[in-house]
């Protein structure tokens, strides 16, 4: 018995219950099925398509979410040590503002205040810049200018060499040997007592180291930026002609030596071959 091409579907009302028959192609049949499980399988593949796509989106926004996440917390880390890097620098350059302070002070070179005594609160302004804001090269550059002005300082006489009475001003005094008529003074006289250290007031090189005429036991000290410095009526030199000398170092000590009156060192500034008043060099304006 060969098999039926096509297939009976029965329908019946069930108000009317009126049937009706219908005969369709077993072919057409097998084209519905085919057609659904097309359907079922491109719906799945959709599905599966949509899902691999939303996690795929999902994936790439958390990588780049994390990605800016850490190229933020990298630039902050960067900022973090340039901060550090300008505090550092400026750190250094008021360490070194300091031993300006420090050294002047030593020299008995009055100064303006230093910034630490300075009311951080009280009758300040100006314009707001953050930290972040510094340039590098300002910063290097101040700091590089500090530590040139602390080298400069040290070259140039401050100060005075000896911290005693000032017996003797700069200028026209009265004939302090005779007691008649008037002589100009090239220098100040600092009473003392015989044998009290007489200190150097710049970094230099000694030129003269011996008895000088009128000034006894003396010592000429050449400095940087055409200056030189003379010490008069010393009772000891302690000091050889060639010898580098540092600010501050002891160099002889004050006596009574040559055209005297009393124990006491006399002071001059030359600059330029010109005797200058050395109270000039007391005091930053």
């Amino acid at each position: 018995m060969s098999k039926s091409n096509y297939s009976t579907v029965i329908i019946t009302d069930k108000n009317s219950h009126e049937t009706k028959v219908y005969s369709i192609k077993q072919k057409h049949i097998e084209n519905i099925i085919l057609y659904k499980r097309i359907l079922l399988f491109s719906t799945i593949c959709v599905v599966i398509l949509l899902a691999g796509l939303s996690s795929y989106i999902g994936y790439v926004y958390y990588q780049k979410r994390d990605l800016r996440n850490k190229i933020l917390n990298l630039q902050s880390k960067l900022d973090d040590k340039q901060l550090d890097y300008l505090i550092n620098n400026l750190s250094e350059a008021g360490e070194t503002l300091e031993l300006i302070e420090k050294y002047l002070k030593e020299r008995e070179v009055k100064t303006l205040s230093s910034s630490r005594d300075l009311d951080s609160n009280n009758d300040v302004g100006g314009e707001y810049y953050a930290v972040d804001d510094m340039n590098v090269d300002v910063v290097n550059s101040e700091k590089e200018r500090i530590e040139n002005l602390l080298k400069n300082i040290q070259s140039i006489p401050m100060g005075l060499p000896h911290i005693g009475r000032l017996s003797s001003d700069f200028g026209v005094r009265g004939n302090p040997m005779s007691g008649r008529g008037s002589e100009f003074h090239p220098g100040l006289d600092l009473a003392g007592k015989i044998g009290d250290p007489i200190k150097v007031t710049a970094n230099g090189v000694i030129t003269y180291a011996s008895v000088r005429g009128g000034y006894g036991n003396c010592i000429i000290v050449k400095h940087s930026h055409g200056y030189e410095t003379l010490y008069g009526h010393l009772s000891e030199i302690n000091v050889k002609v060639g010898q580098k000398v540092k600010s501050g170092d002891i160099i002889g000590k004050l006596g009574n030596t040559g055209r005297s009156t009393g124990p006491h060192v006399h002071y001059e500034i030359i600059h330029n071959n010109i005797k200058v008043n050395p109270k000039n060099f007391l005091q930053i304006k």
